[in-house]
Order: C-alpha cells, then sequence, then structure tokens
C-alpha cells in the first residue's frame, strides 16, 4: 500500500508539468503518427502513456495527448489520475490527501462510482485552500424550475459570464428543478436590500395598450421617475395588464386627496349651461364652483358634464348618525345605490364601510341619510327649474354681446321656406302659419318651452359646434333631453307676438351662448 502511494505521489508532481487532452485510436494509426498529428513528440507521447505497448495498438483504445502548455496546467492547479481496476474515490481520495467531497465537487460527481480509465481531476493542495476561502464567499441558489444559467442570472441579478466562471460544468445545460447553482453572497445580500427598498413601491396594472408617458399622466407620477423605477419598460409599447412599479407615497397622497374629496359629490348637468347657472341652480357660489372645477371655468356644458359641488351636510349626518336603511330591492353594488338614491358614491361608503366592494342581494340594508330619497324629486325639479330660467336669463345677457370668431366649415339650409330678413342677432324667416320647421344639423334639445315673452316658444338645439335657436312657434314638437336628426321637423311656424305676422326667428350661437349672423351660414341667400 505504501509503495502504491509513493507511486501516486510521483504521477501527481509529475502530472502538474502537462495536461491530457484525450485521443481515440483510429484504424491504421501509430503512436508516430498520432505525435505528428498533434504536434507533441514521440518521447513525450510514450511517457504520458506508460502503459501503453505501441506494437499492440487497438482501434477504440484511448490515449493521452500531453498539453504543452506547462504554464496553463499550473495555473489551473490539478493534476489528471486514471482510475485503475480496483480504484474507490476513498482509496483515491486517502492516497491524495483529500476529502472524498472534494473529489466530487472537483470532478462534477453525482455519485462515488468508478470506471475503469475514467479520468479525475485531482486538487493541487494549494488549490483545495483556495477554493475553501473562495467557497466562504459564495453560497448555493436552488433552481425552483427548470431552466439555463442565463435564467438564474435574471433571478438572481448575477452577470451570465461570472455565473459561467463559477459553475463551469453547467454551461449551456438545461438545469433541472432542484440543481445547485454557485452564486456570490454578496448578490443576495444586494438582492434582499433590494427586496426591502422595494417594500416601498407597489405596482400600477395598465388598463389598456399605453406608454410610460400615459402611466405618468394617469397616476401623476413625473415620466423620470417611472423610468428610474421601471428602466426596462423605457420607450417600450406597454400592453394592457402589464406591471409597472409606483412609489407607494403617490398612492398615500392620492389617497390623502381622495380623502379631502369626500366633502364634494358631482352633479350632472341636465342641458346646455355654464357654471354661472350650476351655481344658481344649487345655490353654490360661482367662486366655489370655478375653484373646484378651474378645467370647466368660462366654457359651456353639454347635457350630462359632471360639475363637482360640497356636500354641506355630510360631517354632521355622519356624527349624529342621521341616517335610515334603504332595502336593495335587486341586485347589485354601492354605485346601483347611489344611482337609485341620489346618495353620492363616497357617502354611501362612509356610512357602510363593510359594504363597499361587495355584491349586495336583494333584501340588503343599506344605510343612507335620511330625507335623501324623499327630497331627490323635489330637489331636481327645483334645480331644473332654476336651471332653466338661468339660462333664459343667460340668453338675453348674451344678446348684448358682438359676436366674435366665425365658425368654421358649417353651411346649413335654412329651417323653413321663406322671405329672411336680417335683425339684430339673427334672422325672421317669413312663411305660412303651421310650416314645418326643421332642425339645421344633427344634435339634442337642452330647451323648449315659452319662458321668453319675447321668444315665445322656443326650441333651443346644442349640436357639435354650435347652438341653434327656433323661436315665435305655433307648437313645440319635441322635448327636452330628445335627440334630433338634420332635417327633423321640430316645431310649427307660429305668430310674431303681437303681430299678425306668420314668422320663425332663427339665432345661431357659439357653445359659449354668443349670437352669430346667420346670414353667413345659410345657403343660397340672395
Amino acid at each position: 500500500m505504501r509503495k502504491g502511494i509513493l507511486l501516486l505521489s510521483i504521477s501527481f508532481s509529475f502530472a502538474f508539468a502537462f495536461e491530457c487532452k484525450d485521443y481515440t485510436v483510429r484504424k491504421g494509426d501509430s503512436l508516430e503518427q498520432i505525435a505528428k498529428r498533434e504536434g507533441v513528440s514521440l518521447e513525450s507521447l510514450k511517457k504520458a502513456n506508460k502503459n501503453i505497448d505501441e506494437r499492440q495498438l487497438k482501434v477504440g483504445q484511448r490515449l493521452c495527448i500531453p498539453v504543452k502548455s506547462a504554464k496553463r496546467a499550473t495555473s489551473e492547479k490539478y493534476a489528471i489520475y486514471e482510475v485503475k481496476k480496483g480504484d474507490t474515490l476513498q482509496k483515491i481520495a486517502e492516497s491524495f490527501g483529500v476529502d472524498v467531497e472534494t473529489l466530487k465537487e472537483f470532478n462534477s460527481l453525482k455519485d462515488e462510482r468508478l470506471v475503469e480509465g475514467q479520468k479525475i481531476k485531482i486538487p493541487a493542495p494549494k488549490a483545495i485552500s483556495k477554493k475553501k476561502g473562495e467557497d466562504k464567499d459564495l453560497e448555493l441558489y436552488t433552481i425552483k424550475r427548470g431552466g439555463r444559467l442565463k435564467d438564474v442570472a435574471k433571478a438572481t441579478g448575477v452577470p451570465l459570464k461570472e455565473l459561467e466562471k463559477l459553475n463551469p460544468e453547467l454551461k449551456g445545460k438545461f438545469l433541472s428543478a432542484g440543481t445547485k447553482v454557485k452564486i456570490p453572497k454578496d448578490a443576495t445580500q444586494a438582492r434582499k436590500e433590494e427586496s426591502k427598498r422595494e417594500e416601498d413601491y407597489q405596482f400600477y396594472t395598465v388598463k389598456r395598450g399605453a406608454k410610460l408617458k400615459d402611466v405618468a399622466k394617469a397616476t401623476g407620477i413625473s415620466l423620470k421617475e417611472l423610468e428610474k423605477l421601471n428602466p426596462e419598460l423605457k420607450d417600450k409599447w406597454l400592453k394592457a395588464g402589464t406591471k409597472v412599479k409606483i412609489p407607494k407615497s403617490s398612492i398615500e397622497a392620492k389617497s390623502d386627496e381622495s380623502t379631502k374629496e369626500e366633502n364634494y359629490t358631482f352633479y350632472r348637468v341636465k342641458r346646455g349651461a355654464k357654471l354661472e347657472h350650476v351655481a344658481k341652480a344649487t345655490g353654490t357660489s360661482l367662486k366655489e364652483l370655478e375653484r373646484l372645477n378651474p378645467e370647466l371655468k368660462d366654457k359651456w356644458l353639454s347635457p350630462g358634464s359632471k360639475v363637482k359641488i360640497p356636500i354641506k351636510e355630510s360631517k354632521k349626518t355622519r356624527e349624529e348618525g342621521n341616517y335610515e336603511f334603504y332595502t336593495v330591492k335587486r341586485s347589485g353594488r354601492l354605485k346601483d345605490v347611489a344611482k337609485a338614491t341620489g346618495v353620492p358614491l363616497r357617502e354611501l361608503e362612509m356610512l357602510n364601510p363593510k359594504l363597499k366592494g361587495k355584491w349586495l342581494k336583494a333584501g340588503t340594508k343599506v344605510k343612507i341619510p335620511k330625507q335623501e330619497v324623499a327630497s331627490k324629486p323635489r330637489q331636481e325639479e327645483e334645480i331644473s327649474r332654476k336651471e332653466e330660467k338661468s339660462i333664459m336669463k343667460d340668453i338675453e345677457k348674451e344678446n348684448t354681446k358682438t359676436s366674435i370668431q366665425p365658425l368654421k366649415n358649417l353651411n346649413i339650409n335654412p329651417p323653413v321656406e321663406g322671405k329672411i330678413s336680417k335683425v339684430p342677432k339673427g334672422v325672421e324667416i317669413h312663411a305660412s302659419c303651421s310650416a314645418p320647421v326643421k332642425a339645421v344639423e344633427d344634435g339634442r334639445v337642452i330647451y323648449s318651452g315659452g319662458d321668453l315673452q319675447a321668444y315665445g316658444n322656443m326650441v333651443i338645439v346644442e349640436h357639435d359646434t354650435f347652438i341653434s335657436l327656433y323661436a315665435y312657434n305655433e307648437t313645440n314638437l319635441v322635448k327636452r333631453g330628445e335627440k334630433v336628426s338634420k332635417g327633423q321637423t321640430i316645431a310649427k311656424v307660429g305668430k310674431k307676438n303681437n303681430s299678425d305676422e306668420c314668422m320663425l326667428r332663427f339665432e345661431i350661437r357659439n357653445k359659449e351662448g354668443i349670437p352669430l349672423d346667420p346670414t353667413e351660414y345659410i345657403k343660397d341667400i340672395h
């Protein structure tokens, strides 16, 4: 045994002078031919293969071709040992003074089974000590699902080249779940720190295809901040469902802002109007409405526009428990109860926090402020009348203003056939009594009534870019809120007030309600 160890020790010291390259003997090969082909001397080939009889080379027999670069072998710091009959990994490890686990790891062996002729790398003592020192800076990452080293790189943040250097035996291979991969310990620490930083962020889900700039507008977060948090999404098109990292602080700020807005609700405009009309109709000051709705200032509001108005009694209602129960008649959510009762959704959510976001079955009891349901129709009727009167007053007021920028590309037929005479702020068209009055364009009726004595029965229609007014009617044939088509009969020609003359008063106004000259837009006026 002692003699065997000595021989192994000698071959070990020699092995560090060269590195073996495997060669399989082919038909007609001789050692001399192989030496020439591989670029080595015959003598060095014989020394590397002492147990080979050059006169009895067999096809398929494996030879060791010595690599000339001694420096490379020395830098690699391992020797090659060929397994002999009867060798075990334990026996080889004891012979070279290394432990079995080191040999297994150094040769990427899954078990201790060996085959005669197998080449085993024997690490030099310095390499072992250095390796042990290096291992202190490494740890094992366990693959959770099949993949390659590039997937581990993505998961751990360790560059692929570094992983390939630490795990050369795994390079280019498919790694099954459970495979252990060496990674630097500092990578895990950095990942933990990153995870800790990520606690300050949450994800925003893109609802429809967009870019980061659109997410910035939707969340109120600067584009630079989003690009910093999501560098991989910069300048890319984001599909619906894409997760975008945003700071939690922005969500909290938005939540605080939302809490502040709980003292406000939305009023829906019934017909074309301005903020001043809404102010008069709701009893809210114009300044307060302009402060809450700066984007609506001085604009003409089409039917259905939402205007933010303050909720005056909400706090009192919550504090005093001044509420009653509303029974859900058909399954739905709190938003459906809000529509049915006229109570703002936020108010319902404050009174019924346990029901927020839940599906309510028929029969569910929902707290609502007292008198809210009973007073809703009367309030709407009163506001509607106030709004209507306000619009009429505004029409009279705007009559004193001069025309401003003309409408572009507007060319209409006269609403009724007859002689056209220009009058201040409009035209009068002389026609037969009861003749049909037709809408000049598609639109929606925003007024139908006779509140202004000077105009008599009147219909006002709102179109995409302008408003048309038809007065002195014998009868109005449409109601407020109806949609009308171009050429549809909406009224019948009547008599001008305090006169026996049958005629139609026709006006065109811009979206701000300022009168324009109809003769500039009516076709074929001579």
